[in-house]
């Protein structure tokens, strides 16, 4: 039988009048659509995230917490900065680890409030360089003892963080020169 399409079927090979707006809007939203597939922007992270990333890889989060409160045989890191007011006596305190200080200074005490030993938990972290370990104490002293941005303190961390400067370029702090701590204790 052959003849004459109904009009039934002569309806059926058109597009609605409804479904133009979609045809039309379909490969915009296409293209939109694509876009957001894109792989994001590969972002450095800054030197305090990266002391975070570290602060967490090293082993930093385990003794000390998530939020630098620590426990009864650990301290809080909250009073970083009172512990250790000389960015630079807190830098070689990580390096060293206690007995490190201890050896290094004969005290059985740390900190500018000559804290008690803790029995040697305090791990060296030799292994870190200078730009590391200068990243781990400055999200330390920012995120736990609120290090402001605008302070030397903070540029000189940044320096040594970014391997502007080196910890040996800084020099030795107040404690650790009183202690008789050398520069030797500078290298890692």
């Amino acid at each position: 039988m052959t003849g004459a399409p109904d009009a039934a079927s002569a309806r059926r090979r058109t597009i609605p009048l409804w479904a133009m707006p979609v045809v039309v809007a379909l490969p915009l939203w296409a293209y939109v659509y694509q876009a957001t597939l894109a792989p994001a922007p590969n972002q450095e992270l800054t030197p305090v995230d990266e002391g975070a990333r570290i602060y967490v890889s090293a082993g930093c989060v385990s003794c000390h917490l998530a939020g630098g409160t620590g426990s009864a045989s650990v301290p809080a890191l909250t009073e970083v900065r009172e512990v250790w007011p000389d960015f630079r006596d807190h830098m070689l305190w990580v390096r060293l680890g206690n007995r490190g200080w201890y050896d290094a200074t004969g005290a059985e005490t740390y900190g500018a409030d000559a804290r008690a030993s803790n029995n040697g938990n305090m791990p060296a972290f030799a292994n870190l360089s200078d730009e590391e370990l200068a990243q781990v104490v400055l999200y330390e002293r920012v995120r736990f003892g609120g290090l402001d941005e605008t302070t030397e303190e903070h540029a000189t961390l940044l320096a040594i963080a970014t391997g502007e400067m080196t910890f040996a370029d800084a020099g030795l702090g107040d404690l650790a020169t009183a202690s008789g701590i050398n520069d030797a204790a500078l290298v890692g």
